[in-house]
């Protein structure tokens, strides 16, 4: 199950105007409160320099699965759409309107309501904005969090109720709430990093942007800063193919320990070959997303409040810790993703004609030509 939870146009998480309760004491957060963790940013830094920090949501990592997920259910829905009212209007011509046809003109306004639903999740991906960044003012202890709804709610850091939480069908996140005098939870959001159980690398990104906004010396914003090496700017502009594969990857890191080392977590076994097709589907969502949305960009008042010194010498902005991770890609890396592109596809294909071969071998009275063999047939040049 692909998790929307927070992603709601209209609405966020499913705690809001509940009680905070802290079901287990060991997962409770405290700002300000050191922790004894490695720091782990785990690529999700788009911006750092000494006056704030801007993170990408935590929806960046699945970005790409809606995409495809619900452009199939729709082409699914359409061709049932399209049968629904064909048998509609032959039901109609046959005895005019009788049971029959009100029953499926009822059945067409239930695929309609079905469309509906799809392009409104849709939406949530495409035509909106490349992602929804969330900036801790360190100097001014606050946060500033776009949501799905492209409207800013600001947070104060040393005001809020953290803990980790998990939801069902969906990995543990960093939930960092807004309580009132009653206990009730007025506005929430997550950290960008999650994990499917609680472990040390979750408490290690809260350490993260916890010592960050603790930071009051150049010596603590040097040790945060060190444990930054990718630098992912979609502030400035939207995101290259080549960082769309990497980031499509992300979910075959190693126990995501630290994902700021991608050449020790990644690992391209036979876990990935199995999953080619959907990985492929996932990073082709993804670029679509990334193609039919605009970068977000704050309000002119946060803007001011977060002014920084043009010689700011923690501005990883202009002075990336290693400026080659966001160089375009180069001439063997592009022929690394043209032979990664070309296995997907053969992989893609492959798989479908064997689940047309299943469906073709189930049906009775027909003798069906293999489509696995027509498919290899053509690709190997035997029809010449």
């Amino acid at each position: 199950m692909i998790d929307m939870i927070g992603r709601g146009k209209n609405g966020t998480y499913d705690t809001l105007g509940k009680a905070y309760k802290v079901d287990n004491l060991q997962h409770e957060l405290h700002p300000y409160q050191k922790l004894d963790y490695p720091l782990r940013p785990q690529r999700t830094v788009v911006q750092f320099n000494s006056t704030y920090m801007e993170l990408v949501d935590m929806w960046d990592f699945i970005r790409g699965e809606i995409v495809w997920s619900q452009l199939f259910l729709s082409l699914v829905a359409i061709v049932g759409l399209g049968v629904v009212s064909y048998i509609m209007l032959s039901e109609f011509n046959k005895s005019g309107l009788g049971f029959s046809t009100l029953f499926y003109i009822v059945a067409d306004l239930i695929w309609f309501g079905f469309i509906y639903v799809l392009l409104r999740r849709l939406s949530r991906e495409l035509f909106t904005y490349t992602y929804f960044p969330i900036r801790f003012n360190r100097k001014e202890g606050k946060v500033y969090v776009m949501g799905a709804n492209k409207k800013v709610e600001t947070y104060d850091w040393g005001s809020l109720k953290i803990q980790m939480q998990t939801d069902a069908n969906a990995p543990w996140d960093i939930r960092c709430c807004d309580v009132d005098d009653k206990g009730i939870i007025q506005r929430t959001f997550s950290l960008p990093f999650r994990y499917d159980r609680v472990y040390k690398v979750l408490y290690g990104h809260f350490e993260f942007v916890n010592r960050y906004m603790s930071a009051k010396d150049d010596s603590e914003l040097a040790e945060v800063a060190s444990s930054i090496r990718h630098i992912f700017p979609v502030h400035q502009r939207k995101e290259t193919f080549k960082e769309s594969v990497q980031r499509s990857l992300f979910e075959y890191h190693q126990d995501f320990y630290d994902m700021e080392y991608p050449e020790d977590t990644l690992k391209l076994d036979w876990t990935f070959m199995i999953n080619i097709p959907f990985w492929f589907l996932k990073l082709l969502g993804r670029r679509l997303a990334v193609l039919t949305s605009t970068t977000p960009h704050f309000p002119f008042e946060i803007e001011v409040q977060c002014d920084v010194d043009p010689n700011d010498k923690f501005d990883l902005n202009k002075n990336p810790p290693i400026p080659a991770l966001i160089k375009p890609a180069t001439l063997l890396e592009k022929v690394f993703y043209i032979v990664m592109m070309v296995v997907a596809t053969l992989a893609s294909l492959s798989i479908l004609a064997i689940i047309i071969d299943i469906i073709g071998a189930a049906r009775p009275h027909g003798d069906y030509p293999s489509f696995f063999k027509i498919l290899w047939n053509w690709l190997l040049f035997r029809w010449i």
